[in-house]
């Protein structure tokens, strides 16, 4: 595995969706990259409501193309994934 790769590896956004009667729920984490020294075993953690699936993948889709993922399909997402994205892809040289 190339260093790129591994470091890659080390940044994934997971997702959960789930039907109910009237609404889609989007969970969205990012498991924390040293569990030992994390308080919880995620940076973060939201959760949305979407009245329609196609919402919901289109905002997931959305989330993780500007979280610096790749290759994300427009729709059709299994239930539940996690994505491989870039470290600090928002960031520029003006910030660090």
């Amino acid at each position: 595995m190339s260093s790129v790769q591994a470091l890659n590896a080390d940044y994934i956004v997971c997702y959960r969706m789930t039907r109910e009667p009237r609404a889609v729920r989007l969970k969205l984490w990012e498991p924390s990259p040293s569990h030992a020294d994390a308080p919880q075993p995620y940076l973060y953690a939201v959760n949305y409501s979407f009245r329609t699936l196609t919402a919901a993948e289109q905002f997931l889709r959305e989330f993780l193309l500007v979280n610096g993922a790749f290759d994300v399909p427009d729709h059709s997402f299994p239930t539940e994934g996690a994505i491989a994205i870039l470290p600090f892809p928002t960031w520029n040289s003006a910030e660090s």
